[in-house]
């Protein structure tokens, strides 16, 4: 089973995000857009794993929080820097993935702390992670994957700013690896 520990933004956050992701992307043949279901949830992907066992899965996101516990970094507000459009390939070819990138910093910034404690975590459990990991971390707020138009809608400018303090969660994702499902919370 595919699970996921993300960032989630404060609730009225969340709701700029899904209301930009409908409006702006719904007519562009959306294979991911945010909803209001909990079926697609805003959120920053720290790490994402498969694992057999629930209980192994819990054990994890128990080791995390106490991990996280130790920390003074969660809840953090995240550096947005822009949107970005990121090509599709493989089996995601000829969509385009829009984003909300998030500056990294060094190791010691919030969310790479995070996201280093999260894959540590992991390999105490004998578990890979399978999203890009270490160097290869670029975190990001989806918004949408949709086919590309030739003219796009313009988002609005203030859709990165103030985003409030995100807070540490854990859950399920779906088999396109949407956030889906919340199964725990940290703090």
């Amino acid at each position: 089973m595919p699970y996921t520990i993300v960032l989630t933004p404060p609730a009225e956050q969340a709701l700029k995000y899904i209301e930009v992701s409908q409006a702006l992307y719904s007519d562009y043949q959306p294979n991911y857009l945010l909803a209001r279901d909990g079926t697609s949830s805003p959120h920053i992907t720290v790490v994402q794993f498969e694992c057999e066992s629930s209980d192994l899965a819990y054990q994890v996101w128990t080791k995390m929080c106490e991990k996280m516990s130790k920390e003074t970094i969660i809840p953090f507000s995240p550096p947005f820097i822009g949107v970005a459009f990121v090509e599709g390939a493989g089996l995601y070819a000829n969509t385009t993935w829009i984003e909300l990138s998030v500056k990294r910093g060094d190791k010691n910034s919030p969310i790479m702390k995070v996201h280093y404690a999260a894959l540590e975590v992991l390999e105490q459990f004998g578990l890979k992670p399978l999203n890009a990991c270490d160097n290869d971390y670029r975190p990001h707020l989806t918004l949408a994957r949709i086919s590309m138009p030739e003219q796009m809608k313009i988002w609005p400018k203030n859709l990165c700013e103030n985003p409030g303090n995100f807070k540490l969660e854990f859950g399920l994702s779906d088999e396109k690896w949407q956030y889906a499902q919340t199964l725990g919370f940290f703090p």
